[in-house]
């Protein structure tokens, strides 16, 4: 019998998703940035600590509306965990 051939995983491809949506998320944050479109978040006692914290008002200051801070922290960090997850699975892939 002939043996089948697996084809390769495409590692990147959630990546370059998550890549390409942070970019986007930038672009559109980059238009409503002090046009008074910006979306109204509700004056919780969490939200604004979050949101008022040092470091997104003096570390990670790219927007001055301060929630368009954190959703590029956020981005920030969902790219490094997928860029990690991809050097995970290249690094320690079972070979067969």
């Amino acid at each position: 019998m002939a043996e089948k051939t697996e084809k390769p995983k495409k590692t990147g491809k959630q990546t370059i998703i998550t890549i390409g949506g942070c970019i986007l998320a930038q672009i559109i944050f980059m238009f409503l940035d002090g046009t008074g479109w910006e979306p109204r978040v509700r004056d919780t006692d969490l939200i604004n600590r979050i949101l008022n914290a040092k470091l997104f008002t003096e570390y990670f200051h790219f927007y001055s509306y301060p929630f368009f801070n954190f959703a590029t922290f956020l981005c920030l960090i969902s790219v490094f965990l997928c860029v990690f997850a991809d050097i995970w699975s290249l690094v320690f892939k079972k070979n067969k």
